[in-house]
């Protein structure tokens, strides 16, 4: 740290963007304690910062463990921005078409560091069906979305986010990943089977903003119904085309890139 970065530096404001990163990458809720070891800080320094934070809803504590987990207030935040507000009402229109026209939820993602953020959906109308809730997280590598937002971002965004992910995750498989993004590129959208849900097949298809590269993507958590409903192959072309078709309204005057 040089003497201008030492001078105009703010620990406490530092302190409180340490745990809010360190909750939005954790699966679970995190005690003072485990909160304090994990930065490397004792427990007093945590404590009245945990307190401020919790009382501004950045954070929840969860009464069954008492440890802490991220709030909605950023993410809150983030979807009064002028580009976020832009492309979820551009998109809404085309996700109520999909849930409508294939009976099955529909949601929009963008990416927010090295996970995807749900941002707008819209539940399957009719009686069955699976569906994220907003505001639902997960990292890139591990998501249909995910890929789609790496296989469809510039190289350089493409590269950074790779970088990033390869030094904050151990278990990261640099090879693997790149070779789903490779696979994602040439077929123009994903599907594949859930990661995280057994019955769900993701489809992801990518929304490009005015520069070229993609701002989003449209996906449905995809069930299998009777002969009455699309199939597969089916619904995976409306997807397509419905995500095509935001891109076209977004064509003119849409910023560079959302990420929240």
């Amino acid at each position: 740290m040089n003497e201008r970065t030492k001078k105009y530096s703010a620990p406490a404001l530092d302190k409180g963007l340490d745990i809010l990163e360190l909750l939005a990458e954790s699966s679970e809720p995190l005690t003072m304690g485990k909160v304090a070891e994990l930065l490397n800080r004792s427990k007093g320094e945590i404590f009245r910062m945990l307190v401020a934070l919790e009382q501004r809803r950045y954070i929840l504590r969860d009464e069954a463990t008492d440890g802490f987990l991220i709030g909605n207030r950023l993410f809150e935040m983030a979807m009064k921005t002028a580009p976020t507000r832009d492309l979820v009402a551009t998109a809404m229109p085309h996700i109520s078409t999909v849930a409508h026209v294939l009976d099955q939820s529909c949601h929009l993602t963008v990416l927010s560091d090295t996970q995807i953020v749900v941002i707008a959906r819209v539940e399957a109308p009719g009686e069955l069906g699976f569906a994220v809730r907003l505001g639902y997280r997960r990292r890139v590598d591990h998501s249909t979305s995910g890929r789609v937002l790496a296989a469809f971002a510039s190289p350089a965004d493409r590269q950074r986010l790779i970088a990033e992910m390869q030094e904050r995750y151990s278990d990261f498989d640099r090879a693997a990943f790149e070779a789903q993004i490779e696979h994602v590129i040439k077929q123009g959208y994903e599907k594949g089977p859930s990661s995280s849900v057994q019955g769900v097949t993701d489809l992801g298809a990518p929304i490009i903003g005015e520069t070229g590269w993609v701002v989003g993507t449209l996906t449905v958590p995809f069930i299998l119904r009777d002969g009455k409903h699309a199939g597969l192959e089916d619904a995976a072309a409306i997807v397509v085309r419905e995500a095509a078709a935001i891109s076209e309204e977004l064509a003119v005057g849409m910023p560079r890139a959302v990420t929240i």
